[in-house]
This record gives C-alpha cells, sequence and structure tokens, in this order.
C-alpha cells in the first residue's frame, strides 16, 4: 500500500503572524513597540498566529504594508528602513516609529507611503 505524503497548508493566521513578526523586526521594532501597533505581543503572535479579520489582523496588515512600501523605496536595506522611521517626518506630522504604535498614526504613514508610491 502506497501512502501519499499530505502537504498541508498554512493557516491564515499562522502566515499573517510570521509576516508580521518579521516586519516588526526588519523594521527595528521592540516587542513592545509591536504590542502597541497591533495589540498583541510576540510570543502569543508565536504561538497562534493573528486572526486577519479581527482588529490585530487588519492592524498587521497595515503594518506590513508599511514595510513592504519602505523595503521597495530602500531596496530593502535594514538601515535605511530603521533610519527613515526614526526621523521626524513633515509629511505624516510626526516621527513615524512612534505614529505607527497608534492607529491614526500606522494609517497616516500608510497612506504616506502609499501616495508616495504613486498608489493614491
Amino acid at each position: 500500500m502506497v501512502t501519499a505524503n499530505k502537504r498541508t497548508q498554512p493557516q491564515a493566521d499562522e502566515v499573517l503572524g510570521t509576516a508580521v513578526l518579521r516586519a516588526a523586526e526588519r523594521m527595528g521594532l521592540s516587542r513592545t513597540d509591536l504590542t502597541r501597533v497591533i495589540g498583541r505581543d510576540r510570543s502569543s503572535i508565536s504561538r497562534s498566529g493573528v486572526d486577519p479579520d479581527s482588529k490585530s489582523g487588519e492592524l498587521a496588515k497595515i503594518l506590513i504594508r508599511c514595510y513592504r512600501a519602505l523595503a521597495v523605496m530602500v531596496d530593502d536595506n535594514q538601515e535605511q528602513i530603521r533610519e527613515w522611521l526614526a526621523t521626524p517626518n513633515r509629511h505624516t506630522g510626526g516621527v513615524p516609529e512612534q505614529q505607527l504604535q497608534t492607529v491614526a498614526g500606522l494609517v497616516a504613514v500608510s497612506e504616506y507611503l502609499d501616495a508616495i508610491r504613486g498608489k493614491v
């Protein structure tokens, strides 16, 4: 009898959890920063992922979108991504790294990055 190896598809919450952890790491966000941004801590995300349809999931997707926009702009150079986040930005009205910690700030940074990439 031949048995087929069943390859299980990763669940959406696992994929989103892994993606947001990687994005936060590449952006230089601390555990505390990530908790403030999406309302979940790293260990909770590692254990159970992030439900894409939850509030945390929506915020995680926006954070990932910010990371991806920055990565494209600076050829995924971590140092430049972190420098951009730490530098006051007159267009977003603050320091992006700090702005990411509120919903309004996260959306403002995301909209700005979309606009400068020509998506708006």
